[in-house]
């Protein structure tokens, strides 16, 4: 079974990982990158890669490092084709790598949140973010964009929510949700890839409401886009300015 899995993921190569990519993705928090280490600017050190085992989707998934966080490369600005079997750009996370930008702990990240207005139909509503790294700021220049869109554009910018420490259904995974950095939209009317299946590894159909045109907005300040996902979370947004950096989107291209 586990030499089936590595020939199915044969194409989630680690070729476009570049350590450079959280050097110009998080310039104020990283002091420098390369193939065997990341230095942070509180002088915090991880290892680019660990030993961990990752041969198979779930050991990937469960023991994602820094450099398998970059192993499959986000297409910006692309179409919401179906993505590829187990196509997860942004999906594989170094949980450690989070909590030392945003908050080691509950009470460590909340003392980095901060109230956006978030415009809606309706009027503003109040939402907590993650100060760091002006991710507040950019969220809220974002909603601002998203006001001017046509009406039946910006209804799927209802509904927002943003901060929640919790893990990620089914897993001990903290979801992005927990740091702050991350935003829901729509989430009555949009999709979810665990309606359709629950095993990590099902062949699931892809479906998507959400406009193009605010997944655009949002990739433009270096948030990434749930519906770019195999396991596709249609509603959700998280900043990833990682895989938006020059270094990883120049991968796409060659």
């Amino acid at each position: 079974m586990k030499l089936k899995w590595l020939v199915i993921l044969g194409f989630t190569t680690l070729l476009s990982a570049n350590p450079k990519c959280f050097i110009q993705g998080y310039p104020d928090s990283i002091k420098s990158a390369d193939e065997q280490s990341i230095l942070l600017k509180n002088d915090i050190t991880f290892a680019y890669r660990t030993s961990s085992p990752k041969s198979i989707w779930d050991e990937k998934i469960n023991n994602a490092d820094l450099e398998t966080q970059l192993s499959q490369t986000y297409d910006a600005g692309g179409i919401d084709t179906p993505p590829k079997y187990l196509f997860d750009p942004g999906r594989l996370r170094y949980q450690p790598f989070f909590q030392a930008l945003y908050g080691k702990d509950k009470k460590e990240i909340e003392q980095n949140l901060v109230t956006i207005k978030w415009p809606t139909l309706k009027g503003n509503i109040n939402l907590r973010v993650n100060k760091t790294a002006g991710i507040d700021k950019k969220l809220f220049l974002i909603g601002q964009e998203i006001a001017k869109l046509p009406k039946a554009q910006r209804i799927w910018a209802e509904g927002a929510c943003t901060y929640e420490y919790r893990v990620i259904k089914d897993t001990d995974r903290l979801s992005m949700h927990s740091f702050g950095i991350a935003i829901d939209l729509a989430p009555t009317k949009t999709q979810y890839w665990k309606g359709e299946a629950a095993s990590e590894t099902a062949k699931i159909g892809y479906k998507n409401t959400m406009p193009l045109a605010i997944v655009q907005i949002f990739e433009k300040y270096g948030f990434i886009w749930g519906g770019r996902w195999y396991h596709y979370d249609t509603m959700h947004f998280e900043y990833r300015p990682e895989l938006l950096a020059p270094s990883c989107i120049n991968a796409l291209k060659r």
